[in-house]
C-alpha cells in the first residue's frame, strides 16, 4: 500500500488518470480511514480531498505494482 496526498483538484486528476491508465490490467483502490473507493471513480476520489489516502493496487506481478508506484511517486505533488 502506498500513501498518496489528495491536496488539490489537480493531485486527485493525476491520480484518476494513473488509475485509469492501468484500469484494463488490475483495479486499484483509494481508502481513506473506513472508506474504499475506485481509484478511477471522480466523485469517489474528489470526496477523499484533502486528506493523505492510501493506493492499493491489486495484482499479482510485482512489476507492474512496482511500475504504478513509481509513476505514483512522480505525480506526487
Amino acid at each position: 500500500m502506498l500513501s498518496f496526498n489528495l491536496n488539490s483538484k489537480e493531485s486527485a486528476e493525476n491520480l484518476i488518470r494513473l488509475c485509469e491508465k492501468y484500469h484494463d490490467i488490475m483495479e486499484v483502490d483509494i481508502i481513506h480511514g473506513r472508506q474504499t473507493v475506485d481509484g478511477c471513480s471522480l466523485m469517489g476520489v474528489i470526496s477523499l480531498l484533502g486528506n493523505f489516502v492510501t493506493v492499493n493496487p491489486h495484482s499479482e506481478d510485482k512489476e507492474l505494482i512496482q511500475k504504478f508506484s513509481d509513476e505514483l511517486e512522480e505525480i506526487k505533488c
